[in-house]
Formats: structure tokens, C-alpha cells, sequence
């Protein structure tokens, strides 16, 4: 289902599934990132699905929290939950798949923004999403992760898009470890509001 106009990354609370037919192959990307080749079958057969709460902590910082959950148990995992600040701040998450990573996240202007080495960000990151919002506003998601073991570094950018004429929320990543890169990009089907919210 087609993302509501009234959807922003000012307000993406809601629930929405990966189009795996829209969506690339994260192999590549996972490989890099040290899984296994067993859990990565098991991921690319799996169903995920997106859950969006906006939250304000007690010192008034509002997060954006990701709950993301799989149609069959990886690595013992079913359901993992991740804060992101959105004031830049590094937190870190612990991850029964992925180890401990740093994330820095910010809503950022497409224009202006920068990545994690100070310059513009990677033009793969950011063509094909929609400019919405204010005028040179903030509209998009930017998270920078990094692995403190592994050695990777990814750069996501959050927002929307049209495909196949319905207008879809993506998410395009970029990894990097040594020389060895990978591009990926999610397309997401819309699901609706949570009941209450």
C-alpha cells in the first residue's frame, strides 16, 4: 500500500513491511558486515516487517523507535528494537545479529547534508527522493553506524519516493569497510497508524 501524503519523517509512526520485489539484495551488504552465509539465506527468505513510534526521553530529545521483526527467528532473534536520537547524539546498540554498533542520527537537508567523512553524502544515497516538506527544511533521516569491532561504516538516508506511481517510504544505505563497498536500497509497503496513536 502506498504511503499517506499526510506521512513525513516528522511524523512516520505507523507499521509497514519491506517490498522484497521492490527492495535490493542485502547480501553483499550482510557479507561486509560479517553474517554468517546461512543466516543470510534465512534473512532473504524472511518477511520483515517496520513498527515507527515517535518518542520524546525526559530531557525533551525526540527519538524515532524502530522496532523491526522477522517472519522466522534469525540467529535466535525474532524482534529487535532500536532508539535513534535526533539530535546527533551517538548511542549505542547491542545486537544478537550484528554485535555493538554506534548511531549517530539526524534529520538532515538533502542539499547541505554531509556524510561521515564531512562531504556531501554519496549521490547514490541521495537521488530519486521526493522533495517534501518546507523549503529547504529538514526532511529527510540521516543515520550514520558504526561497528566497534568489525570495522564497517554505514551511512542510511530515510524518505519517500515514487515507484510504480505510488508514492513508498525508502531507505538507501551505503557500507563501507576497507575497499569492500556495497549500495543497498529498501522499499517498504505502507501497513497504517497503530490502534490508539
Amino acid at each position: 500500500m502506498a504511503a499517506p501524503p499526510e506521512l513525513s519523517m516528522q511524523d512516520l509512526t505507523g507499521s509497514c513491511f519491506q517490498n522484497k520485489t521492490l527492495s535490493d539484495s542485502f547480501d553483499r551488504a550482510f557479507a561486509i558486515q560479517g553474517i554468517p552465509w546461512i543466516i543470510r539465506k534465512v534473512v532473504s527468505i524472511a518477511t520483515l516487517s517496520l513498527k515507527v513510534a515517535h518518542e520524546v526521553d525526559e530531557s525533551g530529545a525526540k527519538t524515532l523507535v524502530f522496532t523491526q521483526a522477522a517472519s522466522v527467528a534469525i540467529a535466535g532473534l525474532s524482534e529487535e528494537k532500536e532508539v535513534r536520537f535526533l539530535d546527533g547524539r551517538e548511542t549505542l546498540h547491542s545486537s544478537t545479529l550484528f554485535g555493538t554498533s554506534s548511531a549517530r542520527s539526524r534529520l538532515v537537508n538533502m542539499s547541505t547534508a554531509t556524510g561521515n567523512d564531512g562531504k556531501p553524502l554519496d549521490p547514490l544515497l541521495t537521488r530519486n527522493f521526493l522533495q517534501e516538506g518546507e523549503s529547504g527544511g529538514d526532511n529527510n533521516l540521516f543515520d550514520l553506524v558504526v561497528h566497534q569491532t568489525k570495522g564497517w561504516v554505514m551511512e542510511q538516508i530515510w524518505g519517500f519516493g515514487i515507484v510504480n506511481d505510488e508514492r513508498r517510504l525508502i531507505k538507501k544505505m551505503v557500507i563501507r569497510k576497507g575497499d569492500d563497498v556495497a549500495h543497498a536500497t529498501a522499499f517498504y509497503d505502507w501497513k497504517g497508524r497503530e490502534e490508539g496513536q
